[in-house]
């Protein structure tokens, strides 16, 4: 018990020098011009910053301690279209996708499940700063989801469906100051970053979980929760609970975000890093229609490099069907 408090301890701790250096005159990232330095568990560059850390979590559960694997991975991004979305062969809402040969076409450093909004209704949905999937907002009154909003300034909010301004959204939407919204949902911290109570979600229960944190603009965090009885890694032979949204809420106030947002958890959840899955997902996950990145900019390609298709384009392939899904659907927690 004792090793696993000094255990979390240093995960704080961790967490504080981060925002300790950013707060200060140093920087996180290399100077300019030097080679990326890459360990087991960080990634360091001219552009990014990727520090992950784990901890074996406890929460007390009446007489009983539940425990789950817990993976943070603090990011610091200095262009914030490194922080982006892929989804599988660039083709919305068509197919679904391991993570790991996903995230690897999308040169992802790092990559978590996204919140499998293809399998949703309703809203806007803004992947890289383009809006997709033919909603124009609709159904927006029926499926009363918190959002979260990526803008191009780095800033990072989540709000509540009643508080949503649709109008004013659209605007800046339209006025290019989005680069993503996600839709699963809920929002985990209150408008000053504390611990929350009350979710608009009915996907309360104990489950593996997949996170977006919030210190500043260019600094995040992606949180894995592992769980549904998965073999721990952290702790050989045990096994993994998963979180409640009430516990997750707490968990990422502990972190010192100012907002939190929940994205597609269960089977979904999942962390991808340094090639391969670090995390446990259940029966080794689903396939996925679409992941949160960190990936180096895309180098600027010189006008006079440009090639210009002259000839009559081919005609594009027709897409096979979607795949029929063999889950219950993605906001609906399986038994």
């Amino acid at each position: 018990m004792r090793r696993l408090r000094i255990l979390w301890l240093v995960l704080l701790c961790a967490a504080l020098c981060f925002s300790a250096a950013a707060e200060g005159d140093s920087s996180p990232f290399l100077a300019p011009g030097e080679e990326p330095v890459v360990t087991e568990d960080s990634y360091v560059s001219e552009n990014i910053a990727i520090h992950i850390t784990s901890c074996r979590y406890e929460v007390q559960a009446g007489k009983t301690v539940q425990k789950t694997d817990i993976f943070v991975a603090d990011i610091w991004v200095k262009d914030i279209h490194s922080f982006c979305r892929a989804f599988p062969g660039e083709a919305w809402g068509k197919k679904k996708q391991k993570i790991i040969p996903l995230a690897e076409e999308a040169h992802a450093l790092i990559a978590m499940s996204g919140d499998s909004a293809s399998d949703l209704y309703g809203g806007w949905l803004v992947f890289n700063g383009e809006m997709i999937g033919n909603r124009n907002g609709k159904k927006w009154s029926k499926y009363r989801r918190d959002v979260g909003i990526l803008y191009e300034s780095g800033e990072f909010v989540t709000r509540a469906w009643k508080d949503i301004d649709r109008e004013a959204l659209l605007a800046e939407i339209e006025d290019k100051q989005v680069w993503q919204i996600f839709y699963f949902g809920p929002r985990l911290l209150d408008d000053e970053g504390h611990a929350m109570t009350k979710f608009n979600s009915d996907v309360n229960p104990v489950n593996p979980r997949s996170v977006i944190g919030y210190y500043e603009p260019g600094h995040y965090c992606f949180v894995q929760v592992d769980g549904r009885g998965t073999k721990s890694k952290l702790e050989p032979g045990k096994k993994n609970k998963g979180l409640t949204l009430q516990n997750l809420s707490i968990f990422m106030e502990s972190l010192g975000c100012k907002a939190a947002y929940n994205l597609d958890g269960g089977k979904t959840s999942q962390m991808y890093f340094g090639g391969q899955v670090i995390s446990t997902p259940e029966n080794g996950g689903r396939k996925l229609g679409d992941i949160v990145l960190v990936t180096e900019p895309l180098p600027e390609v010189p006008a006079e490099d440009i090639s210009v298709e002259t000839e009559s384009p081919t005609k594009e392939p027709t897409e096979s069907p979607a795949e029929e899904p063999t889950e219950s659907p993605a906001e609906i927690p399986e038994k």
